[in-house]
């Protein structure tokens, strides 16, 4: 598919038969899962090539940002599906000039989905194409910070429930703490895929301002710095909440431990309780005729012999103060 937004905010899609070529006033081209005519048509209006998806996935820093007859290329992980149960990341290139900015994509974030009506709100005609690209980069910061804040949210939720004072009740509190792990790990992944687009959003950012400062319009410099700014505070934050996770891994799986601990202990004082009587009564029932088994009182002394064995141990335990 392919999409434009002219100078005027105006939003066209290319689907439909249209003339050709493209209008002269665009400023943002967007390509969203392009055929190889889309592309060609793209790169013939554009005047430049437009990277494949093989070479979109390359990780050098070389192979992701340069310039190109006048251009830059820019391309970037940024966070997909984050309003999903299965965020990813996606690799996505903006080719940019003083006149046009063109975006190639495999996927489709909510946040080209809004820029629409951000350039409409925001943007003062003639639109731009670093405009059009600030809009772009503020909208995926911020969304972003949504889904740190989310993550913030859960870990308070979990530090809660894991450190509360009747969360050590029986019942289902085993299978709580199984599911805390699971949301750990999860939001673990989320993060480390967040911090990895953080990183990947400052390198472009840095790249953008050293090569563009001479065609980019002055008031918007600023505005790309604070948006900088913003990418390195979530980035130290994101370091946060992963010693913040961690440490709520590691606090779980002591509780997790304690309970197995005290099964054990169970187990071990049961045993300890009805061994000796379990062995006097097997005795005493054994097919072999012993001297005073026939004796009237035999079976009540047995009997009580069994109890004592029995309450013994239990008494010795509460002494040492191990039940």
């Amino acid at each position: 598919m392919l999409r434009l937004i002219t100078q005027q905010g105006q939003l066209i899609d290319w689907d439909a038969p249209k003339e050709h070529p493209l209008p002269d006033n665009a400023v943002f081209l967007d390509l969203l899962n392009p055929s190889r005519e889309e592309e060609g048509q793209a790169e013939q209006w554009l005047e430049y090539q437009l990277p494949t998806r093989e070479e979109m996935q390359e990780i050098e820093e070389s192979s992701r940002l340069y310039v190109e007859n006048g251009a830059l290329y820019m391309t970037a992980w940024l966070p997909v599906g984050l309003d999903t149960s299965n965020p990813d990341n996606t690799s996505i290139t903006f080719v940019i000039n003083s006149e046009t900015l063109a975006t190639v994509r495999y996927a489709d974030p909510l946040s080209f989905r809004a820029l629409p009506e951000l350039v409409k709100k925001q943007c003062t005609a003639p639109v731009s194409s670093d405009a059009v690209f600030l809009l772009l980069v503020e909208r995926i910061v911020a969304r972003i910070a949504d889904a740190l804040q989310s993550v913030e949210t859960d870990l308070k939720k979990v530090s809660l429930e894991i450190f509360s004072a009747n969360s050590h009740q029986a019942g289902s509190t085993a299978i709580e703490l199984n599911d805390v792990v699971k949301l750990l790990g999860r939001r673990s992944q989320l993060v480390s895929n967040l911090r990895e687009c953080l990183v990947s959003l400052a390198r472009v950012l840095q790249f953008f301002l050293h090569n563009a400062s001479g065609w980019m319009r002055g008031e918007l410099a600023a505005q790309f710095r604070s948006v900088m700014r913003d990418v390195k505070s979530m980035d130290d934050y994101t370091n946060q909440q992963t010693n913040e996770m961690t440490f709520l891994l590691d606090a779980t799986l002591g509780l997790i431990n304690n309970q197995q601990n005290q099964i054990i202990k169970i187990l071990t004082v049961s045993s300890l309780v009805f061994l000796p009587p379990t062995m006097l009564a097997g005795i005493y029932g054994m097919n072999v005729k012993l001297p005073w088994q026939e004796h009237p009182v035999s079976f009540w002394f047995m009997m009580a012999f069994i109890i004592l064995s029995g309450v013994l141990p239990i008494v010795f335990l509460k002494w040492k103060k191990l039940l």
